[in-house]
């Protein structure tokens, strides 16, 4: 059989053939250079990847309400004291802390600060969140202070980043008096990473 081909010309069976087998490798080139420009997805392996990376500082903030201890009157030779749990420590640390309290340089206004005498008085601190080496507890007043932070008295130990202490004073009235005058002095925490 002879087909007529796009000149008009009958084409033999060898020349069929052969259109066939080239029509064949052309398909064939064609299809090689598609899968050459355009990568079969899951043959190829990634060969980037990212890594995030996050880091916290070690931030410590500390504070302390109320700001103030408004005694009143005192009389000589008595422990004046707040109820338990009075001040609260806002703990805004992304870190466990120690926090350890002193009394201002100078101590009081004009009586001697230390153990009680005349005109002679001191304060003392305790917490229920003392930890291991701080207050032995709520209502304790365990804790004496002294004057200056060379002299800083650990009360609170290991304070988790979601604690907000609380902690109480006692003053420890002179034993005598040989003025009135009002007397104010400055107690400070200071709070580091817990050792």
């Amino acid at each position: 059989m002879k087909l007529i081909g796009k000149t008009g010309e009958k084409e033999s069976g060898k020349s069929i053939q052969r259109r066939k087998k080239m029509k064949r490798l052309l398909t064939s080139s064609i299809l090689a250079l598609a899968l050459m420009v355009v990568p079969i997805s899951g043959a190829l392996a990634a060969t980037t990847q990212d890594v995030t990376v996050t880091a916290t500082p070690s931030y410590i903030t500390v504070s302390n309400s109320p700001g103030s201890w408004p005694i009143g009157n005192v009389e000589e030779d008595t422990d004046n004291q707040t109820t338990n749990g009075y001040f609260t420590i806002t703990n805004g640390s992304t870190v466990t802390i120690d926090i350890s309290f002193y009394v201002a340089d100078g101590g009081w206004t004009s009586w001697t600060y230390g153990a009680p005498a005349e005109n002679t008085a001191q304060l003392k601190v305790s917490s229920a969140n003392g930890g291991s080496g701080g207050s032995t507890g709520a209502g304790a007043f365990d804790k004496t202070l002294a004057v200056g932070s060379g002299s800083s008295v650990l009360v609170m130990k290991d304070v988790g980043t979601t604690t907000n202490p609380t902690w109480e004073m006692q003053l420890d009235a002179p034993t005598t008096f040989t003025h009135g005058d009002a007397q104010t002095c400055t107690v400070t925490l200071s709070a580091a990473a817990a050792a």
